[in-house]
């Protein structure tokens, strides 16, 4: 027997540029995994079919001498799964606050999930300057899927782009080092 879907996992990195406390869907994590464009300066379709959540790692930046700086991950849940918030605060200019975990055991974020779910996933807040890394496994669209749509201002037909992690209309958590567009 042959596992034929093509499966990746990678470690995928945001930027925040402006203070973000929110939520990140299943289907803007999609869209983050990557994306290309199938209609001149409109539209992005996603590669991923299906998504599960590994693990969260986020950096604040330091404070100023005297300040705080809190950064957090609250896990969704539905009925009879856990709803899970795990936070950090640095007072020091020398050591950031810093967050590490993984989907709580029977959350919703433990199990593998569609592109296209637009559910929470989890929420997020982090002041500006916070580094975000988001570790995922993922499965490519076959002939079974025909892959999420995004609407974006500017996309080339064919070329690859990685939206942010909140989505291109939001725009907040921008993808280090990767091609994008909102």
């Amino acid at each position: 027997m042959l596992e034929t879907n093509v499966r990746l996992t990678h470690r995928y990195r945001f930027a925040v540029t402006s203070a973000f406390a929110g939520a990140v869907t299943f289907t803007d994590i999609a869209g983050a995994m990557g994306t290309f464009g199938t209609v001149t300066n409109t539209t992005v379709v996603a590669w991923i079919a299906s998504l599960r959540i590994k693990r969260v790692e986020m950096w604040t930046p330091p404070p100023s001498q005297g300040a705080t700086a809190t950064c957090s991950i609250d896990w969704f849940s539905t009925n009879q799964q856990p709803a899970m918030e795990f936070s950090d605060t640095s007072v020091s200019t020398a050591i950031p606050a810093h967050v590490r975990c993984v989907p709580p055991a029977k959350s919703l974020a433990a199990f593998w999930q569609a592109a296209g779910n637009a559910a929470n996933a989890f929420e997020l807040v982090a002041p500006a300057g916070t580094i975000i890394d988001i570790h995922v496994d993922g499965i490519l669209i076959d002939a079974d899927d025909v892959g999420v749509t995004y609407a974006v201002a500017t996309a080339v037909i064919g070329k690859p782009y990685y939206l942010s992690l909140d989505g291109p209309a939001s725009n907040l958590l921008v993808p280090v080092s990767m091609v994008t567009t909102h």
